[in-house]
């Protein structure tokens, strides 16, 4: 692997961390980003000479440079029962960018719009999808709507599946008012008959998964 694609997936790494936990701890950093530290710092000070990360104490930050190099795409859902046309969704997220961050509706949400409590919990939705090999990270979503948590991912692209309501026109407004550059893109494609709704009503196949 050439040096440009190792700081490429250092700095995804960072980012994840930077997104998830909201700081980045340089010490942290050197122990976790892979199971060798002296690699890990030695890259980590590469990124520092090159401008695509900087330090404060024990801070990392990406700088302007080192967000350039990455594409992050977000998506979200319910993820109630996950099936084919989640999976189709996702991966098809993840080919538009380095970084999928995946949106997970809270319980709350899910029974404000939908009028009734999720199959699975909150908790439980998360641990599934984090454990798809695709996804670099999955986090539960905000209360009330989708803009606190566009904010604290700033995506370069926003999915949405062919059958979710938020507008279109509406977030790019919003991203515009806020500063941000994001492309929003509707995934056409739909794996035909399967959908979570119709797999929860069929208590018989429930029982199957």
């Amino acid at each position: 692997m050439n040096s440009k694609n190792l700081e490429k997936i250092f700095l995804s790494k960072i980012l994840v961390e930077k997104i998830r936990e909201g700081t980045v701890s340089f010490r942290k950093c050197i122990d976790i980003l892979t199971p060798f530290p002296k690699e890990n710092e030695r890259v980590i000070n590469c990124l520092l000479e090159n401008g695509y990360i900087s330090k404060t104490g024990d801070t990392i930050d990406i700088t302007e440079k080192g967000r350039k190099r990455l594409k992050v795409v977000m998506c979200g859902g319910t993820f109630d029962i996950l099936h084919p046309g989640h999976l189709l969704i996702l991966t098809s997220a993840k080919k538009l960018g380095d970084i999928l961050v995946v949106v997970i509706a809270t319980d709350e949400t899910v029974k404000r719009f939908r009028k009734k409590e999720p199959y699975n919990d909150e908790r439980k939705r998360l641990e599934l999808v984090s454990s798809l090999r695709f996804v670099d990270l999955a986090l539960l979503g905000g209360k009330s709507n989708i803009y606190d948590t566009l904010l604290k991912i700033m995506p370069d692209i926003v999915v949405l599946g062919y059958d979710q309501l938020h507008n279109e026109n509406e977030i790019k407004e919003y991203a515009k008012t806020h500063k941000m550059k994001i492309k929003v893109i509707r995934i056409t494609k739909k794996v035909e008959g399967i959908k979570s709704s119709t797999l929860l009503k069929d208590g018989k196949l429930i029982n199957e998964i």
